[in-house]
């Protein structure tokens, strides 16, 4: 019920002196007078209710109605000992500039007056109880609720008595208790009668004997839209050594939907669904800890606050305040559920002192709060109050806090010499405590070693040097103090307890940080510090691999050992092999393969400490991408030998780098800095700054996993590129992909690029210009945003016209080569997309598959066979595999991109047609589904052997990396073969003949047309010969045939050719 239907409004708009107004609120029991009539300096309002008298308690004065932005004669009538109910007359005295009065009632005279009914409040009382069922070990919370005029409620005390009283039943401040003899199903009748015994009402409720573990947790939301066709609402509850489980509400109380959770944390989310599709966090509230052992916690949608009883969350749940927020040093604004009572004041307090000479706009539920003192610190208790009808609210200090910026680059860990400094970034907090531990698994609330921190009120730093011996090698957390007012409206003191998020490594699981020097030799394998990154010499010339450590050696079958499977040693050891046990056979795995491959850079799908994966316990279901961040500087521990040895995990990713590096491959982490697995970290430091939220607090979604990082924000932005350098300069990474890049403002994203450029004038950044939901962040970096700004972009425009969109269609590779659309999106793909996307070729990343969505293999059966199901994909190849249409539609896609301008990426094991069985999401699917079976690379080694010729092919010819936009726009021609842009058939002709370097045909079969003719359509060359390093049978820096001019042999359906003319093949 909102406030605005309390309110009575009488407008009297067609009286020709003026119009006039009346707004009635019985519930403050005032009443609002308006009038306005021009030629008047002010006015009197007298009735019946002031016994006719002129007086300057009704006299009406010019004012600003905020409602409307009109000049009106205004006055708010308060009558503190309420009005009988009853009709009321009055009249208007309007004073002109001569001080004469004019009396003004209903007809424009001096014989009627106006009128009103004053309807008293009449209230009913309910009895609330905090569940229908009692145990003996949980009692039930009672309450006493009335349910006044308009739906307004209020508490009041009761006298309880039992109706059938029963040995074992016992009402004891306002809890009802059992014992273990009342009987399974006993109906228990409360009567409940308030202490002036003017009300009276009954409950029923039953005894259970189940003996239900865990905190009842409830949530309620105002408009009881818990369900719907399309969304519910529900549970995601998880604890410090374990993934997390949904759960679904499924009791309704008098207090919304409740349900039983056994974990440490969580959260309430909404999630949503639709044709093929569904969010399991379109919505989500903060994270709760529920460590206490509440019997119960209330939750209310769009309070970040919990509450641990009935009656507090009822009294919270009536509060109209929503959400009150300083963005800046001029204004506070206030959310209300509805317009405001009338004769509500809002006020302003500042450490429990009143604020004296701010002023107050009223814009509907909008409150706008100025004239504020021009000193506020960061950390001081800003609380909103408004009389008795809404208790205090604090004010959070969001958008405020910019202003408290630290630009030095010494947060979190810092070793000085013999001492060790730790800085953190928590500007509202009161005090902060260092806290250090022996050991990974002492608890906080154990006797720990404290040291106490100095506040820097200009920064919102605080800051300790403790001696190094008495730090170096321990465990720490930040226990940091809050003010905060509770539901009574009474101050208390908030405690919480944070990983410092420059943690440069972590406890097992990443709950406690680890004091260490990162650039101590202690922490580097040998020979890391001097050793040699491959050189680079354009962009343009990169190919990459995308990886997931686990995946790429957990199979037995990469003949890495048992101990390092799955992990960063397994991902850099040499000389393995698969062999065949029948047949003998045996191929190069693991990084000997990507040596083999040709690949440039591998990109690391996340290596920082993410959240889904126990730590402790490997097995093949306990496994994840790793998109969801809990520690972003600190390597995560389930790819390492020991992890919990924090040592150990940064040692042993450092050598897998240096070893990609000694095989001359560059090394991309993926990063993703648009949100988090958790929120609880970030909000116990500094609440409600780190994500972007909405006017009334709430979290947005842009990311499509329930929350987003504010990368717009001063500090929020300084921690993502302290974290981006932290890893360029400590880890020597060679590039960053940002995952959901448009929700990173560009702003952020163009100072990573000169940073990181500036170290290496060839590292690769680039990202996803997309993101997963709607988002309030206007400058985020989309595509084309990349243009001229040295970063580069996926583009996926170019993708679905080669293979189709994700649900899964078809495209040119794969049963649609006429339609004409796709084949001019190839054409400016294969340009570099120069026309459309990008302004230079290597902006462009050019891909077919990655690990979201189908592998390219699984798109290319799903897509012409939407009824394929799970087990029976890859499984009619022929024997010679490239005899299969479906192989070749598979070898064209790889052809497009590695013969296309701009920077290719594959996935790994495209290279021999992956597959995961067609699960299209496999981010937390086991091992078997995921993991590269390198038997498949000796099942299917043409098929591998082919896409080695492809990227021979591209290293080794300038043509397909021209780098240059005006070179690509005047030597690179495209002829449709028939002449007809349906045909199905591309012709890509590149001429360097000019520079002295040859010239390169590339022909596209996209039809099931086998033996193409293409003599007609084809340029004759210069030699009058064109020598073939490519078929569909093979591909690489061999000649496989020279034919002359007009002699080209036809083409296989779904393949591709490769002519080359005055290349030197020496």
């Amino acid at each position: 019920m909102k406030s605005t239907d309390y309110i009575e409004k009488i407008e009297i708009n067609d009286n020709p002196k003026g119009t006039y107004s009346i707004d009635l609120c019985p519930i403050s029991n005032t009443i609002r007078f308006t009038a306005q009539y021009d030629g008047c300096i002010y006015a009197y309002v007298v009735g019946d209710f002031n016994n006719w008298n002129k007086s300057d308690e009704y006299k009406l004065t010019w004012q600003l109605d905020t409602r409307d932005g009109l000049l009106k004669m205004m006055k708010e009538v308060k009558f503190p000992n309420k009005l009988k109910p009853g009709k009321y007359k009055y009249k208007y005295i309007l004073i002109d500039t001569d001080g004469n009065e004019l009396w003004v009632d209903s007809e424009g005279s001096e014989k009627n007056s106006f009128s009103f009914i004053w309807e008293p409040i009449k209230d009913v009382l309910k009895i609330y109880s905090s569940s229908n069922v009692v145990t003996y070990k949980r009692p039930v919370e009672l309450l006493g609720v009335c349910s006044g005029l308009y739906g307004r409620i209020s508490l009041t005390e009761m006298n309880w008595s039992i109706e059938n009283s029963y040995p074992g039943i016992e009402i004891k401040n306002n809890y009802l208790f059992v014992d273990k003899n009342v009987p399974e199903g006993y109906e228990i009748i409360i009567n409940g009668t308030s202490i002036n015994n003017e009300y009276n009402s009954t409950k029923k409720i039953k005894v259970k004997n189940n003996n239900y573990e865990g905190t009842l947790v409830h949530f309620y939301i105002e408009d009881s839209n818990y369900q719907g066709n399309d969304f519910i609402w529900n549970c995601w509850s998880f604890s410090e050594n374990s993934s997390g489980e949904e759960k679904n509400f499924n009791y309704n109380t008098d207090f919304g939907f409740s349900t039983y959770i056994n974990d440490d944390y969580l959260i309430v989310r909404k999630k949503q669904w639709g044709n093929n599709w569904i969010n399991y966090w379109s919505e989500q509230t903060i994270t709760y800890d529920l460590k206490g052992n509440y019997k119960d916690i209330y939750i209310i949608h769009g309070d970040n606050r919990s509450y641990k009883s009935l009656r507090d969350a009822l009294v919270a749940s009536q509060t109209n305040i929503k959400f009150a927020v300083m963005d800046n040093a001029n204004k506070v604004k206030i959310y209300l559920t509805s317009e405001p009572l009338l004769g509500i004041d809002f006020e302003l307090y500042l450490n429990g002192e009143k604020i004296e000479g701010t002023s107050s706009i009223i814009r509907g539920n909008k409150i706008i709060i100025t004239n504020l003192p021009r000193h506020i610190h960061a950390n001081d208790l800003l609380l909103v109050s408004a009389t008795n009808a809404y208790r205090p609210y604090k004010v959070i200090m969001r958008d405020y806090l910019d202003k408290f910026y630290y630009s030095k680059d010494d947060l979190g860990v810092t070793y000085l010499n013999d001492s060790i400094s730790f800085k953190i970034w928590a500007p509202t907090s009161i005090k902060v405590e260092l806290l250090l531990f022996e050991d990974w698994y002492i608890s906080h609330e154990d006797d720990v070693t404290k040291y106490q921190m100095t506040y820097d009120y200009k920064t919102g730093v605080y800051s300790t040097v403790i001696n190094k011996e008495d730090a170096d090698g321990l465990y720490y957390l930040y226990k940091l103090y809050f003010r905060d007012v509770d539901v009574n409206g009474e101050i208390v003191e908030n405690v919480t307890y944070a990983v410092d998020p420059y943690a440069n490594s972590v406890s097992v699981n990443g709950d406690k940080g680890y004091v260490l020097d990162i650039n101590e030799r202690n922490t580097k394998p040998i020979g890391f510090i001097n050793h040699n990154i491959p050189p680079l010499i354009n962009k343009d010339d990169s190919i990459i691999y995308e990886m997931h450590i686990r995946d790429f050696t957990i199979d037995k079958s990469s003949g890495v050992i048992d101990g390092l499977r799955g992990t960063y040693l397994g991902a850099a050891e040499e000389n393995t092999v698969y062999r065949n046990p029948y047949s003998a056979k045996s191929i190069k795995t693991g990084i000997d393969h990507l040596c083999e491959l040709g690949v440039t850079h591998v990109h690391l799908m996340p290596v920082f400490d993410f959240g889904s994966v126990d730590e402790r316990f490997p097995s093949s279901n306990n496994r994840n991408w790793g998109y969801d961040p809990k520690n972003f500087n600190a390597p995560e521990g389930s790819y390492c030998s020991n992890p919990y040895n924090p040592v150990t995990r940064i040692i042993e990713l450092r050598q897998m780098i240096m070893k990609f590096h000694e095989k001359g491959i560059r090394v991309v982490m993926d990063m993703v800095y648009n949100h988090m697995m958790c929120t609880i970290n970030m909000d116990n430091i500094v609440p409600g700054y780190y994500f972007r939220t909405d006017h009334l607090g709430r979290y947005t979604n842009g990311s499509g996993c329930g929350n987003e990082l504010a990368s717009e924000k001063p500090m929020v932005r300084k921690f993502i590129i302290d974290s981006c350098m932290h890893w360029i300069k400590n880890y020597k990474i060679d590039g960053i992909r940002f995952d959901l890049m448009e929700l990173l403002d560009i702003d952020t994203t163009k100072e990573i690029v000169r940073k990181a450029t500036k170290i290496d004038k060839n590292f690769l950044i680039y990202g996803e210009p997309w993101k997963g939901g709607s988002s309030p962040l206007v400058n985020g970096t989309y595509k084309g945003s990349q243009k001229n700004e040295n970063f580069s972009v996926f583009n996926d425009t170019f993708r679905d016209a080669i293979r189709g969109n994700n649900n899964p269609s078809c495209g040119f590779i794969n049963g649609n080569s006429c339609n004409s659309d796709f084949a001019w999106s190839i054409i400016e793909g294969l340009k570099g997309s120069i026309y459309t996307l990008t302004s230079n070729p290597n902006e462009s990343i050019n891909y077919i598959d990655a690990h979201d969505n189908y592998t390219l293999w699984d798109q290319i059966e799903k897509s012409q066979n939407p009824n394929l199901n799970f087990g029976d994909y890859r499984k009619n190849i022929p024997n010679h595999p490239l005899n299969s249409s479906l192989v070749r539609q598979d070898l064209l896609g790889m052809s497009i991109i590695f013969s296309s301008q701009g920077i290719p990426f594959i996935q790994y094991g495209a290279e021999f047609l992956k597959t995961k069985q067609g699960d299209h999401n496999s981010y937390k699917s086991n091992d078997d589904i995921n993991s590269i079976k390198w038997y498949d690379k000796e099942k299917f080694i043409d098929v591998f052997n082919y896409n080695k010729g492809l990227i021979e092919i591209r290293r080794s010819l300038p043509h397909f990396r021209l780098r240059d936009t005006e070179l690509i726009k005047n030597n690179i021609n495209f002829i449709f073969a028939g002449n007809s842009e349906n045909c199905g058939v591309l012709i890509q002709h590149i001429n360097l003949n000019n520079y002295d370097k040859g010239e390169v045909v590339v022909i596209y079969n996209g039809t099931n047309i086998d033996n193409y003719d293409v003599n007609s359509y084809v340029p004759s060359s210069s030699s009058g010969y064109w020598n073939i390093i490519a078929n569909e049978n093979s591909a690489g820096m061999k000649i496989l045939n020279t034919v002359f001019n007009n002699q080209i042999p036809g083409l296989r359906s779904y393949s591709i050719m490769i002519l080359c003319n005055n290349i030197n093949f020496c």
